[in-house]
């Protein structure tokens, strides 16, 4: 039977840990916060803390945590000119999320927690669908929303290139606060938290849902996608509010778990 792990809190919000291996009661690393509940799945706890906020704890993973960060480049191709950053104004920004509707200017991206740390600088990548690109790594198109090939033809009427940069998760076998719902954390303060969702009809196999209930009236579910490709996890999340009819405000945070 392999080893797993039961978590407990105590009368002082201090948080100790029992492996199914052994028999005395291990406590964390106090880090001056206690807490009010667990919720526990395989490598990751997540937490209530004494100030009504939600922490994550992430431990016992060999292979680390990262994220790429992606950044397009795009230009369009003037007469004269040639392939230009003067962009019309009715298309992408000039940098850009692959649909263009994110503006992703390169020196505004920022690591999201003091958690991240960041592996190397910005580079090109020089790849369209597993096929090499010149060391300028351009694709070209008819249009930004059209289909790009690595070869430049005579409508090709725009260009862009892929800029990327990996961010590592460095708060292993530590408490992590996650960010909260406003900017003051007391004007909607968590009041539970719970890991479940496993057998969600239509989610990805593997999927996991936390939920972190407030007593505010809205209800925020924030996607965070995790995977497993060539040795390593990658975890990238995204926020969405729904109105919701019980003046309950519900956190979704999902956890998928894709396996290449």
């Amino acid at each position: 039977m392999p080893t797993s792990l039961l978590f407990g809190i105590n009368n002082e919000g201090r948080v100790h840990t029992l492996s199914t291996s052994g028999s005395y009661w291990r406590e964390l690393t106090y880090v001056g916060q206690e807490f009010k509940k667990l919720s526990a799945i395989p490598h990751f706890l997540w937490a209530l803390g004494g100030d009504h906020q939600v922490y994550v704890y992430v431990h016992g993973l060999d292979i680390p945590i990262k994220v790429r960060e992606e950044s397009f480049e795009n230009e369009r191709w003037i007469p004269i000119e040639g392939f230009s950053s003067r962009l019309l104004p009715t298309d992408r920004y000039q940098f850009s999320s692959a649909d263009g509707t994110v503006d992703r200017q390169i020196d505004k991206i920022r690591l999201p927690s003091m958690a991240w740390q960041w592996e190397g600088d910005w580079h090109l990548d020089l790849s369209l669908d597993g096929q090499p690109l010149d060391h300028n790594g351009w694709t070209y198109a008819i249009d930004f929303c059209a289909q790009y090939s690595s070869k430049k033809q005579w409508k090709s009427c725009v260009r862009r290139r892929l800029w990327v940069r990996s961010r590592k998760y460095v708060a292993m076998n530590s408490w992590c606060a996650i960010a909260p719902l406003h900017k003051d954390a007391t004007a909607e303060p968590f009041i539970d938290i719970s890991i479940g969702g496993q057998n969600v009809a239509g989610a990805e196999p593997g999927s996991m849902l936390v939920w972190a209930v407030t007593s505010h009236n809205r209800v925020n579910r924030y996607l965070l996608v995790q995977s497993v490709k060539k040795g390593r996890y990658f975890i990238d999340h995204k926020m969405h509010t729904i109105i919701n009819k019980k003046k309950t405000v519900v956190v979704i945070l999902q956890l998928i778990y894709i396996h290449y």
